[in-house]
């Protein structure tokens, strides 16, 4: 359904890019969420207020609360530059945590690149990066939120969302955030390509940290966020649209859940 947010006569359409904070299937992420019933509720206010639990409108009953065990990475999250090192390279300067990170960062005009048909375990290019882009005609420019469509969010749940697609590296990132893009999306469990490619090609060549993480440490170099695991780029257009994805201020956190969505003009 559309509607006019902002009274402007211009009516948007609202995609929900976020998947729902209940379980992760990542062995990293143990999630427990704890539905509390609303007795809870009556026992609490009837402890701190002495409320009798029989004088709520539904007698016995009074107010719901939820429990969250989880790591900040777990499900649609946005990553601050201090997830990805204690210390920025070369400098040695604290990295933003997520607290810190600007919100007009989360504000930007989006733009989906298809990566749905490359074969597992494949980086792209930085040329294929550009390639993609001419193809749906599109010029990046500062402040877009570019987002890279793999396809696993129609995987979530299995064990094959974790192994699961391509992405780009750190040659093509850098290119990207040389444009003045300061927040890139994957509706994938990583930026990175699945871990077990990078490690094994860490494995491949003795050990060579040069392989280690690439999109997330080129972090530590040039600034920027990751809005991981998010779903539903494929019921948005090429571009023309904006994206909103703001994190939970979690005090000097590395990541804080975020509730993404585009909105696209009628």
């Amino acid at each position: 359904m559309s509607r006019d947010l902002f009274g402007t006569g211009q009516s948007y359409r609202i995609v929900d890019l976020s998947i729902t904070l209940k379980d992760d299937p990542s062995p990293l992420f143990d999630v427990k969420v704890t539905n509390l019933d609303h007795s809870h509720g009556a026992a609490i206010h009837q402890r701190v207020y002495d409320v009798d639990p029989q004088d709520w409108p539904h007698p016995g009953f009074s107010a719901g609360d939820d429990r969250v065990e989880a790591s900040t990475h777990a499900v649609t999250h946005m990553d601050a530059p201090s997830h990805y090192g204690p210390a920025m390279i070369p400098g040695g300067e604290q990295p933003m945590t997520i607290d810190e990170l600007p919100l007009e960062w989360g504000i930007g005009d989006g733009v989906v690149i298809d990566i749905r048909d490359l074969s597992d375990g494949y980086e792209l290019s930085a040329a294929e990066v550009q390639e993609r882009l001419e193809r749906i005609g599109y010029a990046l420019k500062p402040g877009d939120i570019v987002l890279l469509m793999t396809g696993n969010d129609k995987l979530w749940g299995k064990t094959e969302y974790l192994t699961t697609g391509g992405s780009v590296g750190r040659e093509s990132l850098k290119w990207i955030l040389d444009q003045g893009v300061k927040v890139v999306g994957t509706d994938a469990w990583s930026l990175d390509r699945p871990g077990k490619y990078w490690s094994a090609d860490y494995h491949a060549n003795g050990r060579d940290p040069k392989y280690l993480w690439p999109c997330h440490l080129l972090g530590l170099e040039i600034p920027y966020s990751q809005i991981e695991k998010m779903q539903n780029l494929d019921q948005l257009p090429a571009h023309g649209f904006t994206v909103i994805s703001l994190p939970i201020k979690v005090s000097r956190g590395s990541a804080g859940f975020a509730r993404a969505i585009a909105l696209i003009p009628d």
